[in-house]
């Protein structure tokens, strides 16, 4: 026999050889084996400790079990020890002659009497006692003390016993007139149950009817079919048979152990319907489980009682029962390996002949087919492999001719169109776009183009309770590429599933556009220049005639007047619109910036149209804080934007309230003007803040503007590093937002 290496065994080294002959003959086999293996070896071994401790604790129930029937029957018996004595005590107490005789002390009366009542019950020893606690009489059989014969004592002093003066003294608590009382008696523990004696009436003395311990014991031992042991209310070992004829230092060790239950007792007593302690000991090289219960007399308690029963057995059962069905367990797992190891090289024939043809296939051999022919469920994918490689060849050609026909359109298209995935790499480009790049320098492939797939930020607005912000829309971009302009776009990629894969961007030119544009622009800032001096004169001299005329003039020309001069203010403010577009589209619109109190500022600009809120019957709300909030702004230009607000919401709002709040929100100051106005519809909302534009909305028709004042006032706040948002919905009103920088 060849000698193995040290520190392996049989089935190590035949496990190893198994997986290395899987590992180089057949790896897909391997693959199937070891996982099934993993498995079995696991199912195994969790059957085998399932089971085990199924067995295990089915042992351990039938010992608990069977301990507990033991704890009852004890229980049972003490009762039943009890009720005995007590009716040796009455039939004492109430024999004829017995009473008088007590009375008389009268000892040689009682010993005629005395042996003939106990003759006939189980008690060991009966005691009579006098008025003053004297023994008159006592009669004892005490199995254990050897004596054949009974014994008789006269003159014991039992005056100086709680329970026995209780009982001379008429005493009857809520569980009668009887005591219950331990006494030694040579050498021996005798328990008694004291009662009194009456004669024509009157309580004469005391009858002591008492079983000896150590019999007693026995006796419930027997009864129990498990060792007793008796305590004391403090928790002392009083009587045992545990131990019996074992050798004295053995017997001292075990009565040292058993006197170890002290703490047990407080336990026993306050839960003993609900509670049976537990204990396991080592007596005499014997393992023992010990179940405590409450040893009840005279319906209190008056200690506590064990059974106990050795234990060895149960471990000796387990140990057994798991190397068996660890036995069964390793048989049956070398028997599954044996049978996947063969079904593995069943399998693996036709796999590799599907993994050569998937390797062709892979390689671009799309006319390569697997020949597998079966009935299996291998055959039946070789035959859709098969199949499914067919159709492939067949998309194939469909895709190339519908790439083709796809590429000739992208090329077609005059404006440049590129492709990019997740990561900003170029998957495509048309003719247009590449005509377009190469014109271009290389920053502006690395820097403008990737600031496309980003989300521009911007404002956010919000419709019907959902919010859309700017900044995760794609919106155009304007770049100047030497003399010419670009309008690049772009729009995410999604699939079906709304996932986005890649970026499409849009390149236009622009340039004839953008020039218009900036004509437009010159246009008509000089106009509004060119207008100013004209609409002045006319304002001047209209309010020069107004004021001269002194009332001389007919009402009719009054009016007419008043018309002039208050249409010059409409256009002279849209005038200054315009130019207010301009120097912001040039940059050249400065600000007066100053420390300012924002409570102040809405306060006064309220107060300037509370008048004009009033003679629309429109209620105005005001709800501003109690403390000033210090903010960095340009007073003129913040009132004439916190003025466009006011002014919307006096327009737009038929009837009803108007709410201007301002409130404190993390590092800023926010003001809310709420209107229950017309409202705006959906569609309008994303472009409100754009310049020239109206929302489209018949109601608004009779408003005079040409949509600037939001576009005004949306820059405004913005040079004031601010932000301005809406909240609305048609036909219910509208909330206008404007959030500013503290200054701290």
């Amino acid at each position: 026999m060849r000698k193995m290496k040290k520190g392996t065994t049989l089935s190590e080294r035949t496990l190893g050889k198994l997986s290395h002959k899987l590992k180089s003959d057949l790896s897909i086999g391997y693959k199937i084996i070891l996982p099934y293996l993993v498995l079995t070896l696991v199912v195994a071994g969790v059957g085998a400790f399932v089971i085990s401790n199924l067995v295990a604790s089915s042992l351990e129930e039938r010992f608990s079990n069977q301990l507990l029937d033991a704890g009852r029957i004890v229980s049972e018996s003490t009762i039943q020890y009890e009720e005995s004595r007590l009716q040796t005590l009455r039939t004492v107490a109430g024999t004829l002659g017995v009473p008088e005789a007590v009375a008389d002390a009268d000892a040689v009366a009682l010993a005629k009497l005395v042996p003939q009542i106990i003759a006939n019950s189980n008690s060991h020893s009966v005691i009579l006692l006098d008025r003053n606690g004297q023994e008159i009489y006592g009669w004892h059989q005490l199995p254990s003390s050897g004596f054949n014969a009974p014994r008789v004592s006269y003159h014991e002093d039992f005056s100086s016993e709680p329970e026995v003066r209780q009982v001379l003294d008429g005493i009857v608590d809520a569980y009668g007139d009887k005591r219950i009382l331990l006494w030694e008696t040579e050498g021996l523990l005798t328990l008694y149950t004291v009662g009194p004696v009456f004669f024509e009436g009157e309580l004469v003395g005391a009858a002591m009817v008492g079983d000896e311990i150590r019999q007693m014991t026995t006796d419930l031992a027997v009864a129990a079919v498990a060792h007793v042991s008796l305590y004391d209310q403090k928790g002392r070992l009083l009587e045992t048979t545990l131990g019996g004829g074992q050798e004295s230092e053995n017997l001292a060790q075990s009565l040292d152990i058993l006197n170890e239950s002290q703490s047990f007792y407080e336990e026993v007593s306050r839960n003993a319907q609900d509670i049976t302690p537990v204990r396991l000991v080592n007596l005499l090289e014997q393992e023992y489980k010990l179940a405590y219960g409450d040893w009840r007399l005279r319906n209190q308690s008056a200690g506590m009682f064990s059974v106990a029963l050795p234990s060895n057995f149960i471990i000796s059962a387990i140990s057994t029962s798991r190397n068996s069905f660890s036995l069964i367990f390793a048989l049956a797992t070398l028997g599954v390996l044996a049978v996947g190891f063969l079904t593995a090289r069943q399998i693996i024939r036709p796999v590799d002949r599907l993994v050569q043809t998937a390797l062709a296939v892979s390689s671009g051999d799309l006319a390569q087919r697997s020949g597998i022919e079966s009935q299996d469920e291998i055959g039946k994918l070789a035959e859709a492999f098969d199949l499914m490689t067919q159709t492939l060849a067949e998309r194939n050609q469909d895709l190339a001719e519908q790439a083709s026909k796809l590429e000739a359109v992208i090329n077609s298209i005059v404006d440049g169109v590129i492709v990019l995935d997740m990561d900003d790499h170029f998957i495509t480009t048309n003719t247009a776009a590449q005509k377009l790049l190469v014109d271009m320098s290389h920053d502006f492939h690395v820097g403008p183009l990737r600031e496309l797939t980003a989300p521009s930020e911007g404002r956010t607005i919000k419709s019907n309770g959902s919010a859309q912000s700017a900044s995760s829309a794609w919106v155009p971009r304007q770049y100047q590429i030497g003399n010419r302009v670009l309008s690049a776009r772009a729009a995410p990629v999604k699939t079906s599933e709304r996932q986005q894969v890649g970026t499409v961007i849009v390149l236009r030119d622009i340039t004839s556009e953008a020039e218009a544009g900036r004509l437009k622009d010159a246009f008509i800032t000089s106009i509004s220049h060119e207008l100013r001096t004209p609409l002045t004169v006319i304002k001047v001299y209209t309010d020069l005639i107004l004021k001269t005329a002194n009332g001389q003039m007919d009402a009719r020309y009054v009016g007419f007047l008043q018309k002039i001069s208050r249409n010059s203010d409409h256009l002279e403010q849209h005038i200054n619109q315009l130019i207010n577009i301009s120097e912001l589209q040039a940059g050249t619109f400065n600000l007066n910036m100053k420390r300012l109190d924002f409570v102040a500022l809405v306060q006064e600009v309220v107060d300037k149209w509370r008048e004009r809120f009033e003679g629309k019957a429109l209620t105005v709300d005001v709800q501003l804080l109690d403390s000033p909030v210090w903010i960095q702004a340009d007073p003129d230009q913040l009132k004439w934007a916190v003025e466009v607000l006011l002014s919307n919401a006096h327009n737009y709002t038929l009837n009803g309230r108007v709410t201007v709040r301002v409130f404190n929100e993390p590092n800023e100051v926010r003001l809310d003007v709420i209107d229950t106005g017309i409202g705006i519809a959906a569609a309008d909302q994303p472009h409100l803040f754009d310049r020239f534009f109206r929302a489209s909305n018949a109601l608004n028709y009779n408003v005079r503007g040409v949509g600037l004042g939001l576009f005004i006032t949306r820059s405004i706040v913005e040079l004031h590093d601010g932000r301005i948002w809406l909240e609305s919905e048609s036909g219910q009103g509208s909330v206008f937002s404007i959030a500013l920088p503290l200054d701290e």
